[in-house]
């Protein structure tokens, strides 16, 4: 009131010479004072402070401090918080301790306000050989020049023997006092206990006549706040907060925002030890994420928590340190897109090499991961399911390396999903990569059925996938009793509506596997086993897995008795697909005389059942063998086996150096196809030359003058095939 009078009479004067003919173009603003400023008090005031966090009893259970000590307090002061949280009692002689009392409400064996000061201190020491101090020598302490800390005066509840609100009161009335005495409104802050709302009434007015703050300890609705009057609201992180917060209690932050109440929170914590405190990743995490929401949070643990939050916050030119990938890390618990690392494009860059041993993989990332052409040279060994640089891959990276190990050692019967790269991927693109990390499952000795997805970059993949233009020079070695899906690119694709697509791929890693299992198994140059959506009805080329311009130049080597499909390109396909362009010229060698279907492809391995697909211009110029006769080999240079009708084989070469054969007692040899099993399985336009073996196991060194239709569709095939237009290959 008294500065709008101001502000009237400045007016006046400064009009009062004007007549009805002269007024001012403007009126002179300077001369007029703005109501928007607040006036100076002329009271001390913290210093800036750059966080909003409380040290719980000065954050004793993190220096070693007693609670409430002068130790605790400048400890608190040292990290610059926001507050230190510190009890207090009102003593016989009309005078405030700072203390936290025992479960009988007892300070040094004596209740505070049975006693004087000097009766308190005479009884005992703290630990640290301090004297039991007062608020005056806090608030003292605090008033200095450069101290942003203030006080957090938590008025203790008292209910021993039985409930007593008129010690709570005195705290609140002499504690407001002590505070206008020494001018030191600035510093102090009150919460009080909400057990009785008489005292928490007269609490509230006494720091209403002192002008601090003051909140109520109570886990009372936002409704009922707002309705009592109180502004800001003081709740246990355990017996207080809802689930999502990791407490049990029944309130939400949100509740209190709408009720315009500001919320505080004690305690946040490192570890367990205190009942109020929550310390799961999960509690932690939402408390970080929300910090800027709450007027503050509590902690026993305020270093440890400032420098979560700083690193949460902190705005990164990119990753230039370890220490920048693990905050980096750790902020796509929160944050998968990782926004505080972003460059001007809206990039993630890498901008050195560096070696991350003991990694645990990163949590889903949504953004774009820019290499920068460095290297992350990464040692794993572990029992995580999700194994890779990312457990999850929704957005794209580009331009980076992966080297040095993967080595998962999970024994139980969960499937594990391990790529270099990222254990599942979901609608991701890689593109411009290259994988270097060797890939190692050993663990023959254990007989836990289970399944085992591998891959050097995406172990699976599901709602799409792209990679573009990547290279994969890291060897996979399998020795386990696991099921297996082994690909150089993606070990596994998920039925769903996503569009797959793996182009301009290039495979020069070795694959050895001496898996033990009875089920099936898959290992593809470029990858396992895939399956993926049926066209729809009249439909004729929107495939939804397509392959083009890879090649695999590595040997993979299938040394278990388990049943294996094996290809130097994809070694199963089911649904629609296009492999285009694609070329083998590594080797493919099964050493074990086990009894049991072995699946080979230089191109595809199977196609399985309900098929729709098209393989086309692909060049086969490796070899495909069996070391041992026993198993029923089915072996082609392009296609192993076909279940599926509707496949196409069209304008393919093998070349002078192919080679496809196994000693006596094969199933089925070919040396374009092994064996198509269902009729409608059409080649065309292709030419093949190099070495097969027949029934007998001889070998034929294939000319244009002993071309025969089982080289195209192998010796064991008995369904109705078109083959049209097909010839020897005389191209050097």
């Amino acid at each position: 009131m008294i500065r709008k009078i101001i502000c009237l009479l400045t007016l006046a004067v400064a009009f009062a010479g004007c007549t009805k003919d002269e007024w001012p173009d403007q009126p002179d603003w300077s001369r007029i004072p703005d109501p928007s400023i607040p006036v100076d008090d002329g009271f001390m005031k913290p210093a800036a402070c750059s966080n909003t966090i409380v040290a719980h009893r000065g954050g004793a259970s993190e220096c070693g401090a007693p609670d409430n000590s002068m130790a605790a307090l400048e400890y608190a002061m040292s990290l610059g918080c926001y507050g230190m949280e510190c009890d207090i009692y009102w003593t016989k002689d009309d005078d405030i301790i700072v203390a936290h009392a025992d479960g009988d409400c007892k300070v040094n064996n004596l209740q505070p306000w049975t006693a004087t000061v000097a009766e308190l201190r005479a009884a005992g020491r703290l630990s640290n050989g301090e004297e039991l101090p007062t608020l005056e020598e806090f608030i003292r302490r605090v008033m200095v020049e450069g101290n942003c800390t203030r006080l957090v005066l938590d008025v203790k509840r008292v209910d021993k023997l039985y409930a007593q609100p008129e010690y709570v009161v005195n705290a609140a009335r002499r504690a407001c006092e002590i505070v206008t005495e020494m001018k030191a409104k600035h510093f102090v802050e009150l919460i009080c206990t909400g057990f009785n709302l008489d005292a928490m009434k007269a609490a509230h007015n006494f720091a209403v006549i002192a002008d601090v703050p003051i909140g109520m300890n109570s886990s009372r609705s936002g409704k009922e706040y707002g309705t009592l009057g109180f502004g800001w609201a003081n709740l246990s992180a355990t017996s207080g907060m809802e689930a999502a917060a990791g407490g049990t209690g029944s309130r939400s932050l949100e509740e209190y925002e709408k009720a315009g109440v500001a919320l505080s929170v004690y305690n946040v914590d490192q570890r367990a030890g205190d009942g109020n405190a929550v310390y799961s990743t999960a509690a932690v995490n939402y408390y970080i994420a929300n910090y800027k929401r709450f007027r503050t949070l509590c902690s026993n643990y305020p270093k440890w928590l400032i420098e979560k939050i700083d690193q949460a916050y902190k705005v990164y030119d990119g990753i230039r340190s370890e220490t920048d990938f693990e905050a980096f890390a750790e902020s796509l618990a929160t944050d998968p897109s990782g926004r505080r690392f972003l460059d001007g494009n809206g990039e993630v860059v890498l901008h050195c090499d560096l070696t991350l041993d003991g990694l645990a993989p990163l949590p889903n990332f949504s953004g774009t991961f820019n290499g920068n052409g460095r290297t992350l040279t990464i040692d794993y060994r572990g029992d995580a399911q999700q194994v890779g640089l990312f457990r999850r891959l929704s957005g794209t990276v580009r331009n980076l390396t992966v080297a040095g190990r993967f080595e998962s050692v999970r024994s139980d019967d969960s499937e594990v999903h391990l790529g270099a790269f990222a254990a599942e991927t979901d609608n991701a693109t890689i593109e411009n990569c290259t994988n270097q990390a060797e890939i190692v499952v050993a663990d023959a000795a254990d007989a836990t059925s289970r399944t085992m997805i591998l891959s050097g970059f995406v172990g699976k993949a599901f709602n799409g996938v792209t990679l573009r233009n990547c290279r994969n020079s890291g060897n996979i070695s399998f020795s386990s009793p696991a099921l297996y899906m082994i690909g150089g690119f993606v070990g596994a694709v998920q039925e769903d509506d996503g569009l797959y697509t793996i182009a301009g791929c290039h495979n020069t890693a070795d694959f050895s596997n001496a898996g033990s299992n009875s089920g099936w198994n898959f290992m593809g140059g470029i990858a396992g086993k895939t399956v993926s959506k049926q066209l729809v009805p009249g439909e004729t080329s929107n495939y939804r897995l397509i392959v083009e311009e890879c090649s695999s130049t590595g040997t993979i080597g299938i040394a278990g008795p388990s049943k294996v499909r094996a290809s130097g390109i994809v070694a199963h396909v089911q649904g629609a697909y296009r492999i285009s362009g694609c070329s083998f010229s590594g080797t493919i060698e099964s050493t074990d005389a086990t009894t049991r279907d072995v699946v080979i492809g230089g191109i595809v391995a199977m196609a399985d059942k309900d098929c729709v697909g098209l393989v086309e211009g692909c060049t086969f110029s490796g070899r495909i063998s069996a070391a041992q006769a026993g198993a029923n080999n089915y072996f082609g240079g392009i296609f192993g086996n076909n279940g599926g009708a509707a496949s196409i084989v069209n304008d393919c070469r093998t070349t002078a150096s192919a080679y496809v054969g196994c000693p006596k007692g094969g199933k089925s040899v070919g040396m374009l196809a092994g064996r198509p099993n269902k009729a409608g399985f059409t080649v065309s336009d292709c030419k093949i030359a190099g070495t097969v073996t027949d029934k007998q196991g001889t070998e034929i060194v294939i000319s244009a003058d002993n071309l025969a239709d089982w080289m195209f569709a192998g010796y064991g095939t008995k369904v109705t095939l078109t083959l049209t237009n097909n010839g020897y290959n005389d191209e050097k």
